[in-house]
């Protein structure tokens, strides 16, 4: 017999008892299943990017439908606050990345930089920022035909968000903004 055979002949024996059970005065008392709720993209918009100063600078633009714009103009936000956040507003993109989250003279340190684990760490978050500018950021910035799917758009903003909460911890040393 096969799956397909043995699923109606089961569905009809479970079928067949409920008929007697109900006959037998024993009502079963039938449920509907359970509404299942499909998020929005806003709905999922809202739950995964957090930051208040991301969400405002991207909330209508994804709303609306310009997802490549959204995502250009979270990481501009995000070059823009680190720009802030480090002083330095001469240089921008990676090397601005580069030269802020630097593991060997950081302007901007995301841990104490006390182990080789809080050094990996600087550097990998250095090379995601810088990554982030020129994978990101500059594509959308420069070809205006470019066009993201909400879904792709999405998990950028939410890396944009997990970036900014990283800067926004980060301290700032006392070497000069300057490169």
């Amino acid at each position: 017999m096969t799956s397909r055979a043995a699923a109606h002949q089961l569905l009809a024996s479970a079928q067949a008892i409920t008929a007697e059970l109900a006959g037998a005065g024993f009502g079963v008392a039938r449920q509907a299943p359970p509404a299942v709720v499909t998020p929005t993209g806003m709905d999922l918009f809202d739950a995964m990017v957090t930051d208040p100063d991301v969400r405002a600078a991207t909330r209508a633009l994804f709303r609306d439908g310009h997802h490549s714009r959204a995502v250009e103009e979270g990481f501009k936000f995000l070059n823009n606050a680190v720009k802030g956040r480090s002083g330095n507003h001469d240089l921008d993109g990676p090397n601005l990345m580069h030269h802020a989250f630097s593991e060997s003279a950081p302007v901007l340190c995301l841990n104490r930089m006390r182990t080789a684990s809080q050094k990996d760490e600087q550097a990998g978050y250095r090379f995601m920022l810088a990554g982030a500018m020129s994978g990101i950021r500059n594509p959308r910035a420069h070809d205006h035909a470019l066009r993201d799917e909400p879904e792709v758009a999405l998990e950028m903003l939410t890396l944009a968000n997990h970036l900014m909460q990283r800067v926004r911890t980060s301290t700032r040393t006392r070497r000069r903004a300057r490169p």
